[in-house]
């Protein structure tokens, strides 16, 4: 009876809006990881099975010849390993700029503040792509052309208006009495940052570090813009060049996007728990 009446009490507390709510949820997930599965099928799928009809989700026989050529003959390895040393680099370096921003945006009251945010935010409203030549140009004068540290600082510059905000926010749901409590036990403002907010906006970081190191890993204009060389190249640029190398070879192509989504996925997994902590956090104090 207890049973019955527990499922019971389930199904009457499934209300019409929260069953909208799930099949909106169900509905977007099938709709994301669509592709993606899609991706992963063609990559194991026999040479005569990408165009054959009718089409199969699930190949008939799975072969991993794809992988293997992937990882043999292309740089594949060099391109991911590329790609981390940007990305890592990128977000501890946007961590260091736009943390002490944030704060002093939140905390300090100076003469042309509000211009200076509404400046901020109308930068990262600008798109990459219409600033793309005077950035190389720009580049090319600092003899930054062809370097990582050139795409880095690149990303860097992009991504502070938003890293900003997003940090700003979580400083401002700090009250205002732990950098009174700090500075009458005799911190000063960098000792008061570091040992006493910090840890309160940690989640923020969080979420900071792991949006920037996706658009690291992603981004493909800026990085197609400034390498040249097959060597430097990251793991967008490295898919893009998979296209001529493998005279279309739709498997290849395949298996090597699955390759590049794992770094991605397997961060995800790993930091799930601080990244969705960092959004509720912001978004219940906000």
């Amino acid at each position: 009876m207890s049973g019955r009446y527990s499922a019971e009490s389930a199904v009457d507390r499934l209300s019409a809006p929260v069953a909208l709510t799930y099949l909106v949820y169900a509905t977007a997930a099938v709709f994301f990881l669509f592709p993606v599965l899609w991706v992963v099928s063609m990559s194991l799928r026999q040479p005569g099975e990408v165009l054959s009809y009718p089409v199969q989700f699930v190949p008939r026989r799975v072969t991993l010849d794809p992988y293997v050529r992937v990882l043999q003959d292309s740089g594949m390895l060099t391109w991911i390993f590329n790609s981390l040393k940007i990305a890592i680099l990128e977000v501890v370096g946007i961590v260091l700029v736009t943390t002490p921003a944030a704060y002093a945006f939140s905390r300090f009251d100076f003469r042309g503040k509000r211009h200076v945010l509404f400046g901020v935010l109308l930068f990262q409203m600008i798109s990459p792509v219409v600033i793309v030549i005077p950035l190389y140009n720009m580049m090319a004068q600092l003899n930054l052309l062809d370097t990582h540290l050139g795409l880095i600082l690149l990303y860097i510059g992009l991504q502070v208006p938003f890293s900003i905000w997003l940090l700003k926010s979580y400083f401002d749901t700090i009250p205002e009495g732990l950098d009174e409590a700090a500075r009458v036990d005799g911190c000063s403002r960098l000792q008061t940052l570091i040992y006493v907010l910090l840890p309160s906006v940690a989640p923020g970081i969080a979420v900071v570090a792991i949006f920037n190191f996706v658009f690291s890993w992603a981004e493909f204009v800026m990085a197609f813009t400034v390498l040249s060389e097959s060597d430097l190249y990251t793991v967008s640029i490295g898919l893009f060049s998979f296209q001529g190398q493998y005279s279309m070879d739709w498997r290849v192509v395949a298996a090597a996007s699955v390759i590049a989504m794992a770094p991605l996925l397997v961060m995800f997994v790993a930091l799930q728990r601080y990244f969705v902590k960092g959004l509720v956090e912001g978004a219940v104090k906000g």
